[in-house]
């Protein structure tokens, strides 16, 4: 995620990976902006960078406890379109994260691709936690981390959220986390294709939401999830489907011998 020099504004981006003849690929924008005075909208654009159309192309977005959509679009090759979805009002002082989950059908079926904004009250102040996340090559298990910094002279408890693309699962999804004052630490994360997706670049989202002086603060990481080809799990799968086999073989033959042996 990046920030504008623009009060009270924070954009996130994420691409949809990969794009090859015949896959159609989403490339998402989105946009969170609160004002003084005004409900929160949020802005979703999502661009086909594939050769194939996008079907069936919304937004859900889970914020504050709440669920919002927006309507279902087409995209064709090169195709844009933009969804503003007006938000609550922060339910409490501080940053609250805006999960953007843009649900579609292509030429693979059906994906969805995350997006996570941060939309800052009024009267909030900015996290004084910083997050990193780091992701290592998935095929078809990796690990990841997100490193967690506390500055402040105050520890601070609360919890880690990961956001992935339809297919990449983390278990369980919601992790608690604490950090001493001045402090550091990390949290291990375990990631897997479960659904076998193709080698590409996908985008991972992981925040830490806690609370300090009766402020809620969401701080917001993003990373890139790179999937390699499983080529050792394709050749171990065979061979242990012929290594039971053969136990299965020679124990058959094993009661054999000992049924003949028994009738003589």
């Amino acid at each position: 995620m990046a920030a504008r020099p623009v009060a009270l504004v924070v954009v996130a981006a994420a691409l949809l990976g990969p794009t090859s003849a015949g896959v159609a690929g989403v490339r998402l924008e989105c946009t969170a902006e609160s004002r003084a005075g005004a409900a929160p909208t949020l802005e979703v654009v999502a661009v086909n960078t594939g050769d194939e159309p996008a079907r069936d192309v919304r937004p859900e977005v889970i914020y504050a406890h709440q669920t919002y959509a927006g309507e279902t679009a087409a995209l064709d090759p090169g195709a844009r379109h933009a969804w503003e979805i007006a938000l609550a009002p922060p339910p409490a002082p501080g940053t609250f994260a805006a999960t953007v989950h843009i649900h579609y059908v292509d030429a693979l079926g059906r994906g969805s691709v995350p997006v996570v904004a941060a939309v800052t009250a009024s009267d909030g102040s900015p996290s004084p936690v910083r997050v990193r996340l780091e992701a290592n090559p998935v095929s078809p298990v990796g690990s990841g981390a997100l490193l967690i910094e506390n500055p402040d002279a105050r520890p601070v408890a609360g919890r880690v959220v990961v956001v992935l693309p339809s297919g990449l699962v983390t278990d369980p999804e919601t992790l608690p986390a604490r950090v001493a004052a001045n402090g550091r630490t990390t949290v291990p994360l375990v990631l897997e294709n479960r659904a076998a997706l193709p080698p590409g670049r996908y985008p991972a989202y992981a925040l830490f939401e806690y609370t300090v002086s009766g402020e809620h603060h969401a701080a917001v990481a993003r990373a890139d999830v790179t999937v390699v080809a499983d080529a050792g799990g394709r050749r171990a799968r065979p061979l242990l489907v012929g290594v039971s086999v053969l136990a299965a073989t020679l124990a058959l033959l094993a009661v054999a011998w000992r049924r003949a042996a028994a009738r003589s």
